[in-house]
């Protein structure tokens, strides 16, 4: 017993040592980090959702899951901070176009894509949401939109904002915000933006957050009159 004691008596003296000698000093040796559990504050992460099947979510060319109509949200975590080539196939669909994108990743931020890939862009249906940091901002979010279609009106909690594209839109971070988007011979869609957290909505300020949207064509009817 003694000498066990001795020796955690010597081990501890060791590791004192060593943490006032100076080349460990730069060293970031925090309890998560030993653990091997990576801190989401220091990441970003994506979420996909399918509106309709299946789809297959790789980043960077590497093949990660995949996302289902009949379940949550996909997640993948963590993601390191920086531009990332987000591609995402129809499996059930597997010659319907691909999407991809490359999206900038920021730390505590989640890059979120609902989406329905159908036969072609126009009849392909979804959202894109992602964010980077701004050095203009005054401490709120600054939201910037994008339609596929362009030319789509835009209302932003029941008023009227404009046509797309639309950039420097100031919000408040004190609550989520909801849009609705319209355009002759396409369907409408709806969108709540923001976490439900307060925490997590504050985390939004001081950046630019970027909405694609891409809106579903409605068929043309052809009468035939003879």
């Amino acid at each position: 017993m003694i000498k066990r004691f001795l020796l955690i008596i010597i081990i501890i003296i060791s590791l004192i040592g060593l943490g006032i000698w100076s080349p460990w000093q730069n060293w970031k040796l925090d309890l998560p980090s030993i653990l091997g559990i990576e801190s989401k504050e220091r990441f970003g992460s994506l979420k996909v959702k399918s509106l309709a099947g299946e789809i297959d979510v790789f980043l960077d060319g590497e093949f990660k899951d995949t996302a289902s109509d009949d379940e949550e949200f996909l997640e993948i975590v963590p993601v390191s901070v920086g531009e990332h080539t987000i591609r995402m196939v129809r499996r059930d669909e597997p010659e319907f176009p691909e999407v991809i994108r490359k999206l900038n990743f920021e730390a505590g931020a989640d890059v979120i894509i609902g989406y329905e890939m159908g036969p072609s862009e126009h009849f392909s249906e979804g959202h894109i949401f992602y964010a980077r940091k701004s050095y203009e901002s005054k401490g709120k979010p600054i939201l910037e939109l994008f339609t596929t279609p362009d030319k789509t009106k835009v209302m932003l909690d029941g008023n009227f904002l404009g046509e797309t594209p639309l950039k420097q839109i100031e919000l408040s971070s004190d609550s989520k915000h909801k849009l609705k988007f319209e355009r002759d011979g396409y369907d409408p869609l709806e969108i709540e933006i923001f976490p439900d957290s307060q925490d997590e909505r504050q985390r939004l300020n001081e950046m630019v957050l970027t909405l694609e949207i891409n809106l579903f064509a409605r068929p043309i009817n052809i009468v035939n009159e003879n």
